[in-house]
């Protein structure tokens, strides 16, 4: 049933490369590449405040935090149109906006379709 769960998941984000965590999770050590269309400059900030921007802009996905000190004297946020998949980048954070997180997650409770069965039980070796 996990392999069905984790099959949703991609599915449900459309090729969405999840690193090992659930949908709501903060990735710590992970950041995202591409489709930043807003950077941040945040002298007192931090992840959670990130986090807070890209949840209050309609069009943030997923956004990223550098700490002060990793890039510039201040730390940042950059806000990303759409969820990339996360690469491993220490220090840095990243998260997907709780809308999206919550997609994911509604997603993976329902029963898969017939259409979603057939095509996992053709990727598995074996008569079917």
């Amino acid at each position: 049933m996990r392999f069905f769960k984790t099959m949703l998941i991609v599915l449900a984000c459309c090729g969405l490369t999840a690193a090992p965590a659930s949908a709501g999770d903060v990735l710590t050590g992970w950041t995202r590449l591409g489709s930043v269309y807003q950077r941040t400059s945040l002298t007192e900030g931090n992840q959670a405040m990130c986090a807070a921007l890209c949840d209050d802009d309609a069009r943030c996905r997923s956004w990223v935090w550098t700490p002060p000190g990793l890039e510039d004297v201040d730390g940042s946020c950059a806000l990303l149109a759409s969820t990339p998949a996360p690469r491993p980048s220490p220090q840095r954070i990243t998260g997907l906006a709780s809308d999206i997180a919550a997609q994911i997650e509604a997603a993976s409770e329902r029963p898969p379709s017939a259409r979603e069965i057939a095509a996992l039980r053709a990727t598995r070796p074996g008569p079917h």
